[in-house]
C-alpha cells in the first residue's frame, strides 16, 4: 500500500510518497516547496499571496499524489497556519480550491510526532532529547526507543527570531538578543529537559541540517548528515563565523545551500542557546522529521487495522487494492454506513445476519469501477466484482454485493433490471433497504474528507431524521441528493449538522 503525507511548515511544505514494505517503508518521491509563510502574516493575518502560494504546494502535491495511484494525502500544518488569526478561513479556502484537507495539529502533537520520524531515522537509546527547529517553534521532547513522554513548543523559531536582527550581516548585539530570549523561553522548562551523561541528544531540522553539512564540509567529510555528531562548541564557533559575513559571502560558503543565506544565522543562533542552556555537549543530526513521523503513525495504524480482519475482508481488501480502489474513502463510507445500520437495527428495522458483511464489502468496492472507466463506473464496480474471485462468500452473497455496488449511485433499483428482478422478493427489498443506507453514506463523504461522523438518527412518524458532525456543506448535499432510496426503503430523511 502506498502513502502520502506533508507537512505545512513556516518556511517550506514537504512530501512524502512511501510504499508500505515488511517492517518499514520504501521512499518513492520527496518534494519540498518554499512557500516561506511566516514572511506573509500581515499583523497575523496569512495574506493572499500566502494563501496562494498554500493553494499552489497542495495543488502539486495532490497532483503527485493521484499520478502515483495514493488516494488519501494527510496534510498537517504546523505554526504558520496554526496561529494565524485567519486560520479558519485559510483551511476553508485551500479545501475548497484543492479538494484537500489541512488539518492543523498542536506544536505538542508536532514535538511526538517528530520524535517517531527521528527515531526511526537514527538511533535513539533508553533517554533521548529531541530539538526540532521549525520557521514559527523550537519543539522540544524526552522519551525512550518507543516514543515521547514529555514535549514542549516554544515560540521561538528561525524566522521569527529573525525579526529581531537588526540588519545583514547582524550586529553580535542583536545576535546575543536572540539567544537571550531562547534563553528565557527554555528555562521553565530545564528540569524536563536537560540531559544525563547517558541522554542522547538529537537534532531535526532544515537548520540542524543545514549546521551539519557545513561542519561536514570544514572536516573535508562527504555523504549524508543522517547520523552525523558534533560537538555543541563547534555549531557555535560556526554561528560566530557566519555571522560576519553579509548575504553575499555567506552564499558562498561551502556546504550551504543558497536558499538558506538568509535563516541561517538566527537559526544557529536559537541552537546554539538551546543547547548551551541545556547543558548538551554533543548533538547528533536526524534527516527524519515530522513527515517521516506522520508515515510511521500511518503505517502502524495501516498494520492495526489489517490485524483485525476476517478472511472475507482480508479478501475484499485485496480486490480493492487490485483495482486500485480509495480505500480511505471506501473504509469511511463503510463505518458510516455500518453505523447507519447499527442505528435503524435499534429502531427496530430488521436485517439479515449477514447485511452488516455485505454492506461492508459493497461500501469499500462500490468504486472499484472507475478502473475501467468514470462514466458508469457503479456498472463496471458490478461487474469486476461478480468476477473478482471474492473469498468467503456465497454466489448470492457476490451477487448482492455487487448489485449493492451497483446501486451506490444514478438509478434506483428497477423492474427493468434483469439482475435484480432475478432477484426473490425478501432480497430484492434487502437490496432496496441496504443500498439507501450505503448512498446516504457514501454521500456524506462526498468530498473525500472523511470528517462525518454520525451522532444520532432519530424517527418521527415514518419521517427520519439523520444528525452528523464534521460534515461539509458538499458532504450533506451528497447525501441529501442520494437519500431518494432511503426514503422508498424507510421514510423520508431529513439531514441536520449536530
Amino acid at each position: 500500500m502506498r502513502f502520502a503525507v506533508a507537512d505545512v511548515g513556516t518556511n517550506s511544505c514537504h512530501l512524502l510518497l512511501a510504499e508500505a514494505r515488511s517492517g518499514g517503508y520504501r521512499v518513492l518521491d520527496a518534494l519540498k516547496v518554499r512557500t516561506r509563510l511566516g514572511a506573509h502574516l500581515d499583523q497575523g493575518r496569512l495574506n493572499e499571496e500566502g494563501v496562494a502560494r498554500l493553494v499552489e504546494a497542495v495543488s502539486h502535491f495532490r497532483d503527485l499524489a493521484r499520478a502515483a495511484q495514493v488516494h488519501e494525502l494527510r496534510l498537517y500544518a504546523t505554526s504558520a497556519v496554526r496561529e494565524a488569526r485567519n486560520r479558519d478561513e485559510v483551511l476553508a479556502r485551500v479545501a475548497h480550491a484543492t479538494g484537500v484537507p489541512l488539518t492543523v495539529i498542536s506544536g505538542e502533537r508536532e514535538g511526538q510526532l517528530t520524535y517517531l520520524g527521528a527515531a526511526h531515522s537514527v538511533q535513539f537509546g533508553p533517554d533521548n532529547v529531541l530539538l526540532d527547529l521549525g520557521g514559527g517553534s523550537l519543539e522540544l521532547a524526552r522519551g525512550d526507543e518507543r516514543g515521547a513522554h514529555h514535549v514542549v513548543s516554544l515560540p521561538v523559531g528561525s524566522e521569527r527570531m529573525r525579526a529581531l536582527l537588526d540588519r545583514d550581516p547582524p550586529s553580535e548585539g542583536a545576535v546575543r538578543e536572540v539567544m537571550a530570549t531562547v534563553r528565557g523561553a527554555l528555562l521553565p522548562h530545564l528540569q524536563a529537559f536537560t540531559p544525563g551523561a547517558d541522554t542522547t541528544v538529537i537534532g531535526s531540522s532544515g537548520t540542524f541540517e543545514a549546521a551539519g553539512a557545513l561542519l561536514m564540509a570544514r572536516a573535508g567529510a562527504t555523504g549524508s548528515v543522517n547520523g552525523f555528531t558534533f560537538p555543541v562548541a563547534d555549531l557555535a564557533a560556526l554561528l560566530a563565523d557566519l555571522r560576519k559575513l553579509g548575504p553575499a559571502k555567506r552564499a558562498r560558503v561551502p556546504g550551504l545551500d543558497v536558499r538558506r543565506t538568509d535563516i541561517i544565522i538566527p537559526g544557529l543562533a536559537v541552537l546554539v542557546a538551546a543547547l548551551e542552556t541545556l547543558g548538551a555537549g554533543r548533538v547528533t543530526v536526524s534527516e527524519g522529521a515530522l513527515r517521516e513521523g506522520m508515515l510511521v503513525e500511518a503505517l502502524a495504524q495501516e498494520a492495526e487495522w489489517e490485524a483485525g480482519l476476517s478472511a472475507r475482508e482480508r479478501s475484499v481488501l485485496d480486490v480493492a487494492a487490485r483495482f486500485h480502489a480509495d480505500l480511505p474513502h471506501g473504509r469511511h463510507v463503510a463505518r458510516l454506513a455500518r453505523d447507519v445500520l447499527g442505528r435503524l437495527a435499534a429502531h427496530g428495522e430488521r436485517f439479515p445476519p449477514e447485511s452488516a458483511d455485505l454492506l461492508g464489502a459493497a461500501a469499500l468496492l462500490h468504486e472499484v469501477g472507475l478502473a475501467v472507466a468514470q462514466s458508469s463506473h457503479h456498472k463496471h464496480s458490478a461487474y469486476l466484482i461478480r468476477h473478482a474471485g471474492l473469498r468467503g462468500f456465497s454466489p448470492t452473497e457476490v451477487e448482492l454485493i455487487a448489485l449493492l455496488a451497483r446501486y451506490h449511485r444514478k438509478s434506483a433499483p428497477k423492474p427493468t433490471h434483469p439482475e435484480f428482478t432475478s432477484l426473490s422478493a425478501e432480497r430484492q427489498g434487502l437490496v432496496r433497504r441496504l443500498a439507501g443506507v450505503l448512498r446516504v453514506a457514501d454521500g456524506l463523504d462526498r468530498s473525500h474528507a472523511h470528517a462525518s461522523a454520525v451522532q444520532a438518527l432519530t424517527r418521527a412518524g415514518r419521517t427520519w431524521t439523520l444528525t452528523v458532525t464534521g460534515a461539509r456543506d458538499l458532504d450533506l448535499s451528497g447525501a441529501r441528493d442520494k437519500a431518494d432510496v432511503w426514503g422508498d426503503a424507510f421514510g423520508p430523511l431529513t439531514l441536520q449538522r449536530a
